[in-house]
């Protein structure tokens, strides 16, 4: 009789253990796949910001967004664009929350058809603004696309992913 009460005693303090242990695994799960949707962009625009510098650019405005992306700021959930404020200037901001992530496939192309124009553009005599051009950074992360033409482009993309 004791040996059979030693065993259930046993064996529920087995299965106590394995229900914290599945409970602790589901938590782990819920925290590795929560996502940066609630991140307002105006955020990551400050962290950007504040990792790069606006030397070289201003605030682009929706008409902005059309002109040098061909892409409408009303399909997104979130845009924040800074622009070269002279024409011998290619430092670019360009911050967008998809609505969906399959959008993400059009803002890239969108972006890497901007750079390839800005390339065209100072070819074969802006040896500055083609070197940041060439070392620019598009980044994509859930729901979140990054493009960041300055020579802190990559203190501007590592702060872009450690806000998300």
């Amino acid at each position: 009789m004791k040996t059979q009460k030693r065993q259930s005693i046993d064996l529920l303090n087995v299965l106590k253990y394995l229900m914290v242990l599945v409970f602790l695994a589901y938590i782990v799960f819920l925290v590795s796949r929560e996502s940066a949707d609630d991140v307002p962009v105006k955020t990551l625009q400050e962290n950007v910001i504040k990792a790069g510098t606006e030397e070289g650019m201003t605030k682009g405005t929706t008409q902005d967004l059309k002109r040098y992306y061909g892409l409408n700021a009303q399909d997104y959930d979130g845009v924040a664009l800074y622009i070269p404020n002279d024409v011998m200037s290619v430092n670019e901001l360009l911050i967008i929350k998809l609505k969906d992530e399959s959008q993400a496939e059009q803002v890239e192309a969108a972006a890497k058809e901007r750079l390839k124009t800005q390339k065209t553009s100072f070819e074969g005599y802006g040896a500055k603004q083609t070197k940041l051009l060439e070392s620019a950074v598009l980044d994509t992360k859930g729901e979140y696309v990054l493009l960041a033409v300055s020579e802190n482009a990559d203190e501007m993309a590592g702060a872009f992913q450690k806000s998300l």
